[in-house]
């Protein structure tokens, strides 16, 4: 017999471990401690980042991360603003965070002061402890959050809209 997706919780502590992974990310981020920062995760952790780039295993995304946090990131801060846990099963949990990230500096040479994404993490139980297995980075676009078409009525638009 399986166990529906929707009837599945962590336990207080596993949630609060899963949140913990979380805030360390940022922590790490934040202090630049990209050893610290992947210790985090599982030795084959898949890593996609805002830009697209798919990194694979702990040496790689930690590459990846070191490289940039010497350059582009060096004096870029991440904040969680929320994040949404599920388990996936007992030993798997699903996380969208949203975080903000700034000020960031783009290869271009312009400036980004706030750069808001919703992360995706995919967590699994290490015994007593949860490491990242994959993330996904997307940035958000302001103008299409306040436009969801989630919200949009019958005739396709938001409603009030009026196509004119």
């Amino acid at each position: 017999m399986s166990i529906a997706p929707e009837s599945l919780s962590l336990s207080m502590a596993d949630e609060s471990a899963v949140r913990g992974v979380v805030s360390d990310v940022a922590s790490t981020w934040n202090s630049h401690d990209m050893s610290g920062m992947h210790e985090l995760d599982t030795d084959d952790v898949e890593w996609i980042n805002i830009t697209g780039n798919h990194w694979r295993g702990k040496a790689t995304v930690y590459k990846g991360h070191d490289t940039l946090h010497r350059t582009i990131f060096a004096k870029t801060e991440m904040s969680v603003e929320s994040s949404l846990i599920r388990a996936v099963t007992p030993d798997v949990a699903s996380t969208i965070a949203t975080m903000k990230f700034g000020p960031v500096t783009l290869p271009s040479g312009q400036v980004i002061s706030v750069l808001k994404t919703r992360g995706s993490f995919i967590l699994v139980k290490h015994g007593p402890s949860w490491k990242i297995a994959h993330f996904q980075n997307t940035p958000v676009d302001p103008e299409a959050e306040q436009n969801d078409p989630v919200a949009w009525d019958v005739t396709g638009y938001l409603p009030g809209y009026n196509p004119g």
